[in-house]
């Protein structure tokens, strides 16, 4: 996560699309996981963290990161474009019929569009289960873009919106 925030400035909302802290029990603890650190860390960004309730998220690690009140969905209009952020393990009827779609649980990065809609999966920065090596995505308003990128910041792929 601090790798991913050396990208931007302090002034940037970050979208998260939850399991904060737990990574699963199907997945291997990453080496230098440390939940209380990390766990300090994201509640000092909670502010900046607009974010949805994963399928590993318990109440007690909601409130540590300061996202008690997160959904399991929800939408967001950010200048002008319309955004409907889920974790994705559970199916959603998307409200729009233009905009961006974000949603995690797999790990896996994908970015792609079909008929008005841009479909995110950022991927996992810890546990990526691609071959990106880790990744996250990126919305730049300035440049009407978004783009998925490895943790070395280089772009794998870019759409415009």
């Amino acid at each position: 996560m601090k790798k991913v925030l050396t990208e931007v400035d302090e002034n940037t909302l970050v979208i998260h699309c939850g399991d904060y802290l737990y990574h699963g029990p199907r997945n291997p603890l990453p080496e230098g996981y440390d939940p209380m650190a990390l766990a300090d860390f994201l509640g000092k960004l909670s502010n900046r963290i607009i974010g949805v309730r994963g399928n590993c998220d318990s109440e007690i690690d909601l409130s540590l990161v300061g996202q008690e009140d997160a959904p399991s969905a929800r939408s967001l209009l950010i200048n002008d474009l319309e955004l409907f952020v889920t974790h994705g393990h559970k199916n959603y009827r998307f409200p729009n019929d233009r905009g961006l779609v974000i949603s995690g649980h797999t790990h896996i990065s994908r970015l792609s569009s079909n008929d008005g809609l841009i479909f995110l999966n950022p991927g996992s920065p810890s546990l990526p289960k691609d071959e990106t090596g880790g990744s996250y995505g990126i919305i730049d308003f300035r440049k009407q873009t978004v783009s998925l990128k490895n943790l070395e910041g280089l772009e794998l792929h870019v759409l415009p919106f």
